[in-house]
């Protein structure tokens, strides 16, 4: 009786021990393979100097004004979807059509491969570069040189990071605005705002280069070791920054973006910070600025954030909320995307409703396109 239990104990133990090593055996070879693909896809396309996965119609139409580049991670799955369900959701606004494209790079082992191949397919808007996924400059400056190849046919560009809220009621309007009659640029305003130094720059071609966003006046590099910004004298070796556009996100023509990466691909090691050198650093090389945009880029909590909303494009202030940070560390704010944009809706529709808010936003536009975006609202809120 006992041997013949030791003997089920044995089977049971030995048929357990079998089942635990087959199924690491799976999974190991699971790996492998998927970590097999995933490399030759790479180096795949690595030979033919193309991303990984692209989609070479997405500015196939000639109907695009605007082109929002995201700079995201391969493990932002949640960000990236937050943004098209709320202020990326919007393509169509004010007889300006824009196109959001998320850009992440290549991870050696990546667990995330195939997902990342499957949102690309599905979603239509990711550009899965070669380069490195932490190399923030280098899939800046390689979406970029993508855009030259398939999107030479649209005008701007507005670059941002996946942590930040943009604000695209008011992208859309400034657009709007630059490409309604830009021969008639004086007195031109937007929110009180003058734009005649964008239009100058955008009309003239003797003028400076189309950069524009929050400004930062000559800043001095972080040399405190502890600093996760820490910078050496190596790397740069100067006691200023040149004046530079905040990552929140800036605005560009196609002329002065393609000079920029032109210029940025020269270096073989670029500075690592992406505002600074792609703001700052190459434009001072290529002797001009960025520029100041004249509207509200807020770092702090999200009702901040609302509240700016609500009062600023409400009382139709100088300076209304254009992207906004709810924090320095990006982990999980994309959930405050959605009471934020649920208040944009909100505030966009009503002042649309009343008849000053009309007046203040959609003077020189046709009714049709004021219409259209109520209906939108009305609908979607």
């Amino acid at each position: 009786m006992r041997r013949h239990c030791r003997k089920r104990i044995f089977t049971l133990f030995f048929g357990c021990l079998i089942f635990y090593i087959g199924g690491y055996v799976f999974v190991s070879i699971s790996e492998v393979t998927r970590d097999s693909t995933e490399k030759i896809v790479y180096l795949h396309a690595l030979r033919r100097s193309s991303p990984m996965e692209h989609n070479i119609e997405l500015c196939s139409s000639n109907d695009i004004d605007l082109i929002i580049i995201i700079i995201s991670s391969s493990s932002h799955f949640l960000e990236r979807e937050s943004i098209r369900e709320t202020w990326g959701s919007m393509p169509n606004l004010m007889n300006i059509r824009s196109q959001c494209i998320f850009v992440v790079g290549y991870q050696d082992g990546n667990s995330m491969f195939e997902e990342l191949l499957n949102e690309a397919k599905s979603k239509h808007d990711l550009l899965y570069l070669t380069v490195d996924d932490d190399s923030i400059v280098g899939k800046e400056l390689h979406a970029y040189k993508w855009l030259e190849k398939y999107c030479s046919n649209v005008t701007f560009t507005f670059k941002t990071n996946d942590y930040f809220f943009v604000n695209t009621f008011l992208l859309h309007e400034l657009i709007q605005e630059l490409t309604t009659n830009p021969q008639q640029y004086q007195n031109r305003y937007l929110y009180n705002n003058s734009l005649e130094s964008l239009f100058t720059a955008h009309i003239n071609p003797g003028a400076n280069k189309f950069l524009f966003g929050r400004m930062f006046q000559a800043s001095r590099p972080h040399r405190d070791k502890l600093s996760p910004f820490y910078v050496s004298y190596k790397e740069y070796p100067k006691d200023l920054y040149p004046p530079y556009c905040s990552i929140f996100g800036y605005l560009m023509d196609s002329k002065t973006r393609n000079l920029l990466t032109e210029e940025g691909l020269k270096d073989k090691s670029p500075f690592r910070f992406s505002d600074v050198y792609i703001t700052g650093i190459l434009p001072e090389r290529l002797r001009f600025i960025c520029n100041n945009i004249p509207f509200t880029y807020h770092l702090g909590s999200t009702d901040e954030c609302i509240n700016i909303i609500k009062k600023q494009n409400v009382e139709s202030s100088r300076s209304p909320l254009i992207v906004c940070s709810t924090s320095l560390i990006p982990a999980y704010k994309f959930l405050d995307f959605y009471r934020i944009w649920t208040v944009l809706k909100h505030v966009y529709k009503n002042r649309m409703y009343s008849t000053q808010g009309v007046f203040l936003l959609y003077q020189n536009k046709n009714k049709e396109t004021v219409l259209t975006l109520l209906r939108y609202l009305s609908t979607n809120i």
